[in-house]
C-alpha cells in the first residue's frame, strides 16, 4: 500500500517534470532561448538595479551586447581562417604528391570534392528553402530570448510556474544544481580558453608566425569546441614542417602543443578541484577514466562525475 502511494507520489512530482523536459527537446530553439535566459539574467539586473535602466530596455541591450559579441567572435574567427588559407594553398602547392599513398588520398579527396559539389548544385532548391526556415527559427529565437531575459530578470524560474506545486519545487532544486554546474563548467572553460589563447599567443609569436594572435584565437576557439582541441591545428602544422624539410620548426610546435596541453591539463585539475574541494589528483583520474570508459563524450561527461564524487565524499560514511 505505502509502495503505491510512493508511486503515485513520484508520478505526480516528475510526471510533469519529463513531460516538460520531452517538451523542451522537441522545442530545441525556445529551449535555449529560456535557458540563455536564465543564465544571462543577472546582466539584466544589474543593468535595472546598478544603472537604472528600465526593465524593458535592460533586456533589449543585453540581448543585443550578447549577439553582438557573439558575431564579433565569429568574424574574427572567419577573418583569421581566410587569412590562413593562402599559408595552406601555397603549402599544398610545395608538397611532393608523387608517393603513392599521397597521389590516392588527393584522387580520393578531388573526387569527394567533386561529388560534393554536384550534390550541393542538386540541392540548391532545398538550401535555400532551409535556409529561409532556419531565418524564421533564428527570428522566433531571437524574440524568444528577449522574453526570457525580461522574465528571467523578475523571477529566474518563471518558466516552472506551469507545474504543480510539488514538481514545481523539485524542479526548482534540480535546475539550481545543474545551473550551478553548468555555470561552473562555463567558467572553468572560460578560464581554460583564455590560459590556452595566451601560451599561444606567446608561443607562436617566439616562433615567427605571422599574426600570432589571430591564429592563437582561432586555435583556442576550437579547444573550446568538444571533441577537438588544439591539435587538430597544431598536429597538421608540426607535420608539415616536419616532411618539408624545417625539423627545428615542427619540433618546436610539437614541444609547443605538449605544453599546452600539459599545463591546460594541470590547470584544469586544479580548477575543478578548488571548485568541488577535491583534490587535483583525484580530478585528473576522474577525468581520465571518464575519457578511458566513455571516450570522446567523456569529456563532456566529466565535470558530472566530479560532481558526483563531491557530493559523495560529503556523505557522513566518506567524511567521518
Amino acid at each position: 500500500m505505502k509502495t503505491g502511494i510512493k508511486f503515485q507520489r513520484g508520478v505526480r512530482t516528475y510526471g510533469p517534470i519529463a513531460a516538460g523536459a520531452a517538451l523542451c527537446f522537441f522545442l530545441p530553439q525556445l529551449s535555449l532561448a529560456i535557458l540563455a535566459g536564465y543564465i544571462a539574467s543577472p546582466a539584466v539586473s544589474f543593468m535595472k538595479q546598478r544603472l537604472r535602466i528600465p526593465l524593458p530596455a535592460a533586456a533589449l541591450l543585453a540581448e543585443l551586447l550578447i549577439l553582438a559579441s557573439g558575431a564579433f567572435a565569429l568574424l574574427f574567427a572567419l577573418q583569421q581562417i581566410i587569412l590562413t588559407l593562402p599559408a595552406i594553398r601555397a603549402a599544398l602547392s610545395t608538397m611532393d604528391f608523387e608517393h603513392p599513398v599521397a597521389s590516392e588520398w588527393l584522387a580520393y579527396a578531388e573526387t569527394a570534392v567533386s561529388a560534393a559539389g554536384d550534390n550541393l548544385i542538386d540541392s540548391s532548391a532545398g538550401m535555400v528553402q532551409a535556409a529561409f526556415g532556419q531565418v524564421f527559427s533564428f527570428i522566433l529565437f531571437l524574440l524568444a530570448f528577449y522574453f526570457a531575459l525580461y522574465e528571467s530578470a523578475r523571477d529566474r524560474f518563471w518558466f516552472l510556474s506551469a507545474l504543480p506545486a510539488d514538481a514545481r519545487k523539485k524542479a526548482k532544486g534540480m535546475f539550481r544544481e545543474g545551473g550551478s554546474l553548468f555555470g561552473t563548467f562555463l567558467f572553468v572553460e572560460l578560464r581554460l580558453i583564455l590560459l590556452t589563447f595566451v601560451i599561444l599567443s606567446i608561443g607562436l609569436a617566439a616562433l615567427g608566425f605571422g599574426s600570432p594572435v589571430g591564429r592563437a584565437f582561432l586555435i583556442a576557439l576550437a579547444d573550446s569546441l568538444p571533441f577537438l582541441g588544439i591539435g587538430i591545428f597544431l598536429i597538421p602544422m608540426a607535420a608539415y614542417y616536419l616532411l618539408s624539410g624545417n625539423a627545428l620548426l615542427g619540433a618546436a610546435l610539437i614541444v609547443l602543443y605538449v605544453f599546452v596541453m600539459l599545463t591546460r591539463q594541470i590547470a584544469e585539475s586544479r580548477m575543478w578541484a578548488a571548485t568541488f574541494q577535491l583534490r587535483p589528483s583525484h580530478t585528473f583520474f576522474i577525468t581520465a577514466a571518464s575519457i578511458l570508459l566513455f571516450g570522446l563524450a567523456g569529456i563532456v561527461l566529466s565535470p558530472i562525475l566530479l560532481f558526483v564524487a563531491a557530493r559523495i565524499r560529503k556523505m557522513p560514511a566518506f567524511s567521518g
